[in-house]
């Protein structure tokens, strides 16, 4: 990642190539490659625990909506304002063997709204969406991670903070637990800037906390304990 952020970059900026060669970077990276590196950089928080990758998620996410929007719907175009070598400027909505960059970009925002609490974002992830509704119930295979998000969308998001002085070595073993529709952030300390990490206080053990829309249900201790907790809460719905 960080060699990707060193050497595609344009001048240290947001703005991205999309080929590397003979450590030159060439041509104006597409909506796809965006989409994907602001994924990967969540996860890359997921995975350590540190703050600046989400912090540089956010960044492309303003630049990519800022360059690459379709203020009538909601959408992004594939190729970015302003590049002249192409022809027209087209949307891509399907997903295929690869998910589409429309798609991944709803599903960032979505997460980044829940990390950052951003509502614009939220509405705006839900909205394109809704958008293609018809589409994603009549035709699942052609709108797979749509279908995903909008499930997310009616059972909710597991939002999952852990605090303490074994923070990460608790987030690896939640990572390696399945758990469909969440965002985790750990941490060793109380971190008030983000929603997530706020107001839960680091005990004598390091702590889980299980949250919808960032109400939180009272702090469990192992993987187990959250997997119960969990379950718990699909059967109630």
């Amino acid at each position: 990642m960080n060699f990707l952020l060193q050497y595609f970059a344009v001048n240290g900026t947001e703005e991205f190539h999309h080929t590397w060669k003979n450590n030159t970077a060439r041509y104006p990276a597409f909506l796809d490659d965006y989409a994907f590196l602001i994924e990967a950089l969540m996860h890359l928080q997921e995975v350590t625990g540190d703050t600046e990758w989400i912090k540089k998620a956010k960044l492309i996410t303003e630049h990519v909506m800022g360059h690459f929007s379709e203020a009538e719907t909601g959408f992004f175009y594939y190729t970015k304002t302003g590049q002249k070598d192409v022809i027209v400027r087209k949307k891509e909505v399907y997903d295929g063997a690869v998910p589409s960059g429309n798609s991944v970009m709803a599903k960032n925002l979505w997460q980044l709204s829940i990390l950052f609490d951003k509502p614009e974002w939220r509405q705006r992830s839900i909205d394109m969406t809704a958008s293609l509704g018809n589409a994603i119930v009549r035709y699942p295979t052609s709108f797979g991670n749509w279908a995903g998000l909008l499930m997310e969308f009616v059972t909710g998001t597991n939002e999952i903070a852990i605090v303490g002085e074994e923070a990460g070595q608790l987030c690896s073993q939640v990572l390696q637990a399945y758990i469909p529709q969440r965002v985790i952030m750990s941490s060793s300390l109380v971190d008030k800037d983000y929603p997530l990490l706020a107001g839960k206080p680091a005990g004598d053990k390091t702590s889980i906390y299980l949250c919808r829309s960032y109400t939180c249900q009272r702090p469990v201790f192992s993987v187990n304990e959250l997997m119960l907790l969990i379950d718990k809460n699909k059967n109630r719905q």
